[in-house]
């Protein structure tokens, strides 16, 4: 894959299955992805090029493709269920882009040429809590999380051998909490660095001076000690309600600064009541769980990062469906025919992690149940 987080690009047809009951449709498993297509018209082995869930198509190319009808609002592809089988992503003829069979390539990102851009959910802006408004400048040390790809597009990336963590995938809306360094100091602040090293003036005070807290959404800073924070929102009612703040200090702060580099950053889901639309887990109120540490620039592997949030932080962790060695019946175990407990609202999916934690080793997997529910139901989107 030239791209993992592509929405569109060439992939191979491995196998054509009959659909039971259908004259004029088959199921083709193109890479991890199943697509439902006329009868007759490929063959196994076939390159094409594919635009999967999130693919936000322009109408202008959905209406010469003839799929304009078949998209969400928006012009997004969506999963549909017919004759029993599920249809993740559409096909799009190679003649449309102007290629032949010979010129495709395996694994290209088609988005760019084809105009097909990934849906990203809108940003909402909140005042600051002093009631001004500021021209808000990003830390840079506070990295927006990982974005892993779904396991389809990535079919392979798991063996037998391997040893992973499987969690259960949380539909709520991402949150970020960190103690970073600062994106510039002042000429004081500076100053205070100098003397606090040299000559031990200013004490702890001043030793992590160079350093602040800071919290924000996926994409969003939602503020900083240095420059203010919004006023009301989700991530700060659960910042204060789990004493975030204080127990990341508290943690840092068994480390000398330069043992800490760029800072520590915990990645989370807030969840429950008000989150998102039809999909509350059944919760009167909202909820927090962390799935994820960066520390010193590099994420950390499962069995640390749950035993610091779990143990060091005493915050809730995400929940361990397995830990141990990856196979594909476990991995379907554990996606298809899960529901909130109490419920019959299909769970998102899971997330999937080498021991090691590194970053070419993580993937999610969707239950199609729970796109088909999401989108009958109209549940709001991950942010």
């Amino acid at each position: 894959m030239e791209n993992q987080n592509s929405v569109c690009y060439v992939a191979r047809i491995n196998e054509i299955k009959t659909i039971e009951g259908a004259d004029n449709i088959d199921l083709a498993i193109v890479g991890g992805w199943n697509c439902i297509i006329p009868k007759g018209q490929y063959i196994e082995g076939d390159l094409v090029i594919i635009a999967t869930n999130d693919a936000v198509i322009p109408q202008e190319l959905s209406d010469k493709v003839g799929v304009t009808n078949y998209l969400r609002k928006g012009g997004r592809v969506r999963t549909v269920k017919l004759k029993g089988v599920y249809s993740e992503c559409l096909i799009i003829k190679s003649e449309f882009v102007g290629l032949t069979q010979s010129q495709l390539i395996e694994g290209a990102d088609c988005m760019e040429i084809l105009g097909i851009t990934k849906y990203e959910p809108p940003i909402t802006l909140i005042q600051l809590s002093s009631g001004r408004t500021i021209k808000y400048q990003d830390n840079p040390n506070f990295h927006i999380y990982y974005k892993f790809p779904n396991i389809k597009n990535v079919p392979g990336i798991f063996s037998e051998e391997d040893y992973v963590e499987i969690t259960r995938k949380i539909h709520g809306t991402s949150c970020r909490y960190g103690i970073i360094r600062k994106n510039k100091l002042f000429i004081w602040d500076k100053i205070k660095v100098f003397l606090n090293y040299k000559f031990n003036i200013g004490g702890d005070k001043w030793k992590w001076i160079e350093y602040e807290y800071v919290y924000g959404s996926h994409n969003l800073e939602k503020g900083s000690d240095s420059q203010g924070f919004y006023s009301t929102d989700v991530w700060k009612t659960i910042s204060e309600r789990y004493d975030i703040k204080d127990k990341l200090w508290k943690y840092v702060k068994k480390f000398d600064p330069y043992h800490v580099q760029d800072g520590i950053i915990l990645y989370g889901e807030i969840y429950g009541m008000g989150i998102q639309k039809n999909y509350e887990y059944g919760l009167e109120t909202i909820e927090f769980k962390a799935f994820d540490i960066k520390f010193r620039g590099d994420y950390l592997s499962p069995i640390q990062t749950q035993y610091i949030v779990t143990e060091t932080l005493e915050l809730p962790y995400v929940e361990i469906l397995h830990d141990g060695k990856w196979s594909q019946d476990i991995q379907d175990e554990l996606t298809f025919k899960k529901f909130i407990e109490g419920t019959k609202i299909p769970h998102e999916g899971i997330v999937i992690k080498y021991f090691t934690g590194e970053r070419n080793k993580v993937a999610k997997v969707i239950n199609p149940e729970y796109l088909i529910y999401a989108e009958n139901k109209k549940v709001g989107d991950s942010h």
